[in-house]
């Protein structure tokens, strides 16, 4: 398959374009980005597989927005013995349009040709190869899948030396096989049909096995049980006829104690209350003496109080009167301070004029160095722009000069020799020139054409050179021919004069690279704009004359000094503000807190005489001594009784009697309470042994046994078949696989060939049966392919594809497409990828897609085409 022509119109955001592709070779389709180079392959796609009136979603993509028209492709091709031209136009009146040519002309429209199409493109091209043959933009790096490739298949089954011819009537052994594997088990290896049903019929089977057999065993453990039961039943009966007297005793003696601990109750009360009137008798009696303190206490603190603030008073009127004294001082210092200040600022601004002045010098003369570097730097450019001549031009001319060279040694080594010998002075005519010749002279020449000799009037001589000197002349002739050109095109005399010029051009391109450094060096990191920019603002308010920069220093240093001094005084005088104002704040301060204690105490002592007076009013000091005693005695009394009690209740031992009727009374409940559950366990086995009775478990287990060994069976002889055509199919895809590694050779010998223009002669590669490289080995080094870099990956893809393409029948090739790749490669791959797509132009079609073309510079053979607009 070749494609010949490609016309787009209202393609996405292409108005029109039209490509003509070279039947053979490297082709390099050139443009910049969006400028529709993708969308390219992509129309070609469409037209091939989309019919005109799909509703696709890769369709609606391709309508065009800067017009109301519909997306149109027509395509030239040429697969197999057929040669047509097919056009379609999508989204508004849809068309489908082909012309075959060869190898019979044919006409069709609409569904037709589209039928006709694909009927050609199924007979005559390789789909999987086709598609495999790209590397697109979004998967340069991904791995060649060339593994359903019939046609590349083909090529390497006869590379290897096993083409075999079929009679197409009769399927593949290995089908067969896999049909026959495939009623067994699934494509992954598992059970399925009637294999897996036997499986399934089997483990059911022995389930329901299972389950009948557990089904006899619960009749079994029932009848035990319901034998355990009864007789549990009657112990229990026996069990309970003991314990009744026993918790009758338990009970009276519980009753007992039960007196007795009432009686201590009543009496533990009364003691309760006695304790607590003695407790509120003695606590009203502890409060009556100590309020009587609190206010003696209280009553000698203001006292003291009173004559401590009259002292802090005193201190306080001192401490302003000193306050006022320093804040004085301290005024009169800040005032001096500011003078001199204002002195320090006259005297700095005018260091900072002297300054500016400086700085403005050194960058108006940084400026006019870069200036001068500027202007004689535009000079150069000039003369440099002037010069056709570059670094490729005169490798030509060297390259055509050496030509000229060896061909002219050629052509003196093969061509005739001519020699003159005079016996006295002559004048003869050599090829239409004038020879004199003196007496005894000789004169010699090359001839590789015709020449004539010439003695007027007495005798012509014709020399005729053999065919090995004509044919040097000729090639002579021809490399003269390109070494004029060539001078010609670079605008010189001769192979001197370019050397020449070359030397000039050499000169003032190192001229041009000095004064570039000159021009950075001046410059450095900064900005030419922004030191102008500067300088303006350096100059602007600046004094024409520039001061005395001594003097305005020793100004400047003398006003510092003396400011400093003022500041320092006026600090001092403001510590000693500061410090008087916190001492008047911590008199005052002082003086207020005694104050507000004196002023406390006396509340205090009021509230102390008024309870002590409410509490008097109420009952004497007196009253309240013999209140207490009579509390304390009938404590005593109270106290007596209870203990009393205590002992007559001990003797009783109450915690055993609790023990016994605890015991008891559990022992009767666990007996009442186990009595009933085994009643009513044995009433309920009694009942489940008799629905047992009518379900027939025995007569099931039979026939569950009796379907699980035919089930066994069947399982057998389904295994014995399934594991034979399991064996079969690994016996003869083992073969398989062992034929596709003699083929995988042919392959990996074209792939090693030309990886090693790119990697070198130590390039190996471990390629798959499936024709996937899987490792690449340089310099004794052997990596997977996934660990690689992104270039290496990108040009392993471009040569195992070329490689294939290589290795394709004529009749079976597709065009290889690259898509904007070797991004990922440096310069000296790109030499080297260059010369793999020079080794094998030959008959394919190569077409490359870039918006760098320079990638693609060193492919001698290429043919280039230019896409400047998308229109």
């Amino acid at each position: 398959m070749k494609l010949h022509r490609l016309t787009l119109r209202n393609y996405r955001g292409i108005a029109f374009r039209d490509v003509e592709f070279p039947d053979r070779g490297v082709v390099v389709v050139c443009g910049a980005n969006e400028i529709g180079k993708s969308s390219m392959i992509e129309a070609l796609d469409l037209l091939l597989e989309a019919k005109d009136r799909s509703s696709k979603k890769e369709v609606k993509q391709v309508k065009p927005t800067h017009v109301d028209e519909g997306a149109e492709v027509k395509a030239e091709i040429s697969t197999g013995p057929y040669r047509f031209t097919y056009f379609k136009r999508y989204h508004k009146r849809p068309v489908t349009e082909l012309t075959v040519t060869a190898p019979v002309r044919e006409q069709l429209t609409g569904d037709e040709a589209h039928e006709r199409v694909q009927a050609i493109l199924n007979e005559t091209v390789d789909v999987q190869l086709w598609q495999a043959q790209r590397v697109l933009q979004t998967s340069s790096t991904s791995p060649v899948d060339l593994s359903g490739c019939d046609a590349l298949s083909r090529a390497l089954d006869v590379a290897a030396g096993q083409a075999v011819t079929l009679s197409g009537s009769e399927p593949l052994l290995i089908d067969r096989i896999d049909e026959e594997f495939r009623r067994y088990f699934t494509q992954t290896g598992k059970p399925t049909g009637e294999w897996a049903a036997a499986i399934k019929r089997r483990q059911a089977a022995a389930a329901a096995v299972a389950e009948c057999r557990s089904a006899v065993a619960e009749i079994e453990e029932a009848v035990g049980r319901h034998d355990v039961l009864t007789a549990e039943l009657a112990e229990l009966d026996a069990e309970r006829s003991v314990v009744g007297p026993r918790l009758e005793a338990a009970r009276a003696a519980a009753d007992t104690v039960s007196k007795v601990a009432e009686r201590l109750t009543q009496a533990k009360v009364v003691a309760d209350a006695a304790r607590s009137t003695q407790v509120a008798a003695t606590a009203a009696l502890t409060e009556r003496r100590r309020l009587r303190t609190e206010l003696e206490q209280e009553t000698s603190g203001v006292e003291t109080l009173a004559a401590a603030l009259a002292q802090a008073t005193l201190e306080e009127t001192e401490a302003r009167e000193a306050h006022a004294e320093a804040t004085a001082a301290m005024l009169a210092a800040t005032a001096d301070a500011e003078a001199w200040q204002a002195k320090v600022d006259a005297a700095r601004t005018v260091v900072e004029q002297i300054a500016r002045h400086d700085e403005a010098g050194r960058i108006a003369l940084r400026l006019s160095k870069i200036d001068a570097a500027d202007a004689r730097l535009r000079d150069v450019e000039a003369m440099l722009a002037e010069i056709p001549l570059t670094d490729k031009t005169m490798r030509l001319v060297e390259a055509a000069s050496a030509a000229v060279d060896v061909a002219a040694a050629a052509a003196e080594a093969a061509s005739a020799r001519i020699e003159l010998v005079a016996t006295e002075s002559m004048s003869v005519t050599v090829a239409g020139e004038v020879v004199t010749l003196d007496a005894g002279a000789v004169w010699s020449t090359s001839a590789t054409a015709p020449t004539d000799v010439e003695m007027p009037g007495l005798l012509t001589v014709r020399v005729v050179p053999g065919t090995p000197a004509a044919h040097t002349g000729d090639e002579l002739d021809t490399k003269a021919r390109v070494l004029a050109q060539v001078l010609h095109d670079v605008g010189v005399a001769d192979v001197e004069a370019a050397r020449a010029l070359d030397e000039r051009r050499r000169d003032l391109t190192a001229t041009r690279q000095q004064l570039r450094a000159t021009r950075d060096a001046q410059a450095a990191d900064d900005d030419v704009d922004a030191l102008r920019r500067r300088l303006a603002a350096l100059r602007t308010d600046l004094p024409a004359d520039r001061p005395d920069a001594d003097a305005a220093r020793t100004e400047l240093e003398t006003a510092a000094a003396a400011h400093r001094q003022a500041l320092t005084t006026c600090a001092a005088l403001r510590d000693a503000a500061s410090a008087a104002s916190t001492l008047v704040n911590e008199k005052a301060s002082a003086a207020t807190v005694l104050r507000s204690r004196i002023d406390a105490g006396q509340e205090r002592a009021q509230k102390l005489a008024e309870r002590l007076e409410q509490g008097r009013a109420s009952i004497t000091d007196d009253d309240l001594v013999l209140r207490a005693d009579a509390a304390a005695e009938r404590l005593g009394d109270a106290a007596t009784r209870v203990e009393a009690l205590q002992i007559e209740l001990d003797g009783a031992q109450p915690a055993v009697v609790a023990a016994e009727l605890t015991e008891a009374n559990a022992l009767a409940d666990r007996l009442g309470r186990r009595h009933r559950d085994v009643a009513a366990q044995l009433v309920a086995t009694t009942a489940q042994l008799g629905v047992y009775g009518t379900e027939g478990r025995h007569g099931r287990l039979d026939a569950a046994e009796m379907e699980c060994a035919h089930a066994e069976a069947d399982w057998a002889r389904l295994r014995r078949r399934a594991n034979a055509v399991m064996l079969l199919r690994s016996t003869m895809t083992r073969h398989r696989d062992d034929a596709r590694q003699r083929y995988v050779d042919p392959f990996r010998v074209e792939v090693e060939r030309l990886g090693r223009i790119v990697f070198g002669p130590d390039f190996e590669v471990g390629i798959d049966a499936e024709l996937r490289i899987q490792t690449r080995t340089l310099d004794g080094c052997t990596v997977p392919y996934d660990s690689l870099s992104g270039g290496a990956k990108e040009q392993l893809g471009i040569v195992a594809r070329l490689a294939g393409a290589a290795l394709v029948a004529k009749e079976d090739g597709v065009p290889v497409v690259i898509d904007d790749a070797l991004g990922f490669t440096d310069s000296n791959r790109l030499v080297k990828m260059a010369e793999v797509f020079d080794a094998v132009g030959g008959d394919g079609q190569v077409i490359v897609l870039t918006c760098s073309p320079e990638r693609y510079a060193g492919v001698i053979g290429a043919q280039r085409i230019e896409l400047t607009s998308a229109v």
